[in-house]
């Protein structure tokens, strides 16, 4: 069985100020210490220079052009996505930034007067509004979060939680009978 990956995005705070918040702003914006050294420790051990932003960007530039990217194609789509989330979490960057943003649309061959009419004249508007209904209708209110099957995971987890959820995901009865006449086989043999 394949298993497909879809990354949606969610505005979290689509009311936000465009210039965003100082996290020093918000008393839930922030990480606790401990939660801020093991995200650093984790991305460490991973190889990813990660640092955390003092400051809450708002997204909706952003996810429009990710989503721009979207329509270009899976490969185009996932190349912006790390390209944002790497302007935020490595470089320390305002996603919330035109200049930004229009700066990695160039460095990705995207046309930079298309994303700032797609800004200027909200075209994915409805789509950004129909994933942020998806996520409140899942009951969304924070990130990271994702949906395995029917297991919805919340907040930052180790690698491992993920890979058990879509272990049990795979499991189909058509699995388990794969597998018990698997095992009788090499048990007869």
């Amino acid at each position: 069985m394949d298993v497909e990956i879809v990354l949606t995005p969610f505005e979290l705070r689509p009311d936000m100020p465009e210039e965003g918040y100082q996290k020093s702003e918000l008393e839930e914006a922030g990480h606790s210490d401990r939660v801020r050294d093991h995200l650093l420790g984790l991305a460490e051990r991973e190889g990813f220079p990660m640092v955390i932003p003092p400051f809450l960007p708002k997204t909706h530039l952003a996810l429009t052009l990710v989503e721009m990217a979207r329509d270009q194609g899976e490969e185009s789509h996932l190349k912006m996505h790390h390209a944002v989330f790497g302007a935020y979490f490595e470089h320390n960057r305002d996603i919330g930034s035109r200049d930004v943003l229009l700066g990695l649309a160039s460095d990705h061959g995207m046309d930079t007067k298309q994303v700032v009419t797609a800004w200027d004249e909200d075209g994915y508007a409805e789509r950004l509004h129909q994933f942020r209904h998806l996520a409140m209708h899942l009951g969304l209110e924070s990130t990271p979060a994702a949906l395995i099957c029917n297991e919805l995971l919340i907040g930052s987890r180790p690698y491992a939680v993920f890979r058990d959820a879509v272990d049990r995901c795979l499991v189909t009865p058509e699995s388990v009978e794969e597998e018990l006449a698997d095992q009788d086989e090499e048990s007869s043999r």
